[in-house]
């Protein structure tokens, strides 16, 4: 089974068959989980703004790894010649809007209104920033797909699998920290310094 599946990926690369959706969920999903910036923002957003706040967080991070995940199918290299200097002028916007608002999309104060666009754009500006969503796109994701010649399915089975690996984690986290009890404690209504 798992064993069969991780040997054919460090040997060959592997195609999307029943291994490679098998194994390419979890470690979504698992690396979706780990603590992060986009967790941390889903978190926030969700408990201080409510629900709908972190979902559109979580929407703009799905949005951002389905970028990530149709330019590693597409090729690093394909992207580089036919993109030139627009993914990196992508990244450098992201960063400077980051810079810019230093952190104020975990503030509550600045966004008191819960806009949903904020929300999005937070959540897809802090992931197309991450490191470890532009490291696993381009180094690990790989293993998982056939990078060569992948077909209609595979590029839908990725692009579903990433949607609910990647979104049902983040949704999650909302849910929970919608739960936090603000009224308890009126310290966590302070915006973070």
């Amino acid at each position: 089974g798992v064993l069969f599946a991780r040997q054919r990926v460090l040997s060959q690369g592997m195609a999307m068959d029943g291994y490679g959706l098998l194994l390419l969920m979890p470690v979504m999903m698992v690396l979706a989980a780990l603590p992060s910036t986009s967790v941390a923002l889903v978190v926030v957003r969700s408990a201080r703004l409510g629900l709908s706040q972190g979902l559109w967080v979580a929407a703009g991070i799905v949005v951002a790894d389905l970028l990530f995940a149709a330019l590693a199918l597409w090729g690093m290299s394909e992207l580089a010649q036919q993109l030139g200097g627009l993914f990196s002028l992508v990244r450098i916007a992201a960063g400077l809007w980051l810079i810019r608002h230093r952190g104020a999309a975990l503030q509550v104060e600045p966004f008191a209104g819960g806009s949903r666009t904020v929300s999005f754009l937070a959540g897809l500006a802090v992931t197309l920033g991450d490191i470890k969503a532009i490291v696993f796109y381009a180094s690990l994701f790989p293993l998982f797909v056939d990078m060569h010649s992948p077909d209609a399915m595979d590029l839908v089975a990725v692009l579903l699998i990433t949607v609910f690996s990647v979104g049902g984690v983040k949704a999650v986290y909302a849910l929970l920290a919608q739960r936090i009890p603000l009224h308890r404690n009126p310290g966590l209504q302070q915006p973070l310094s």
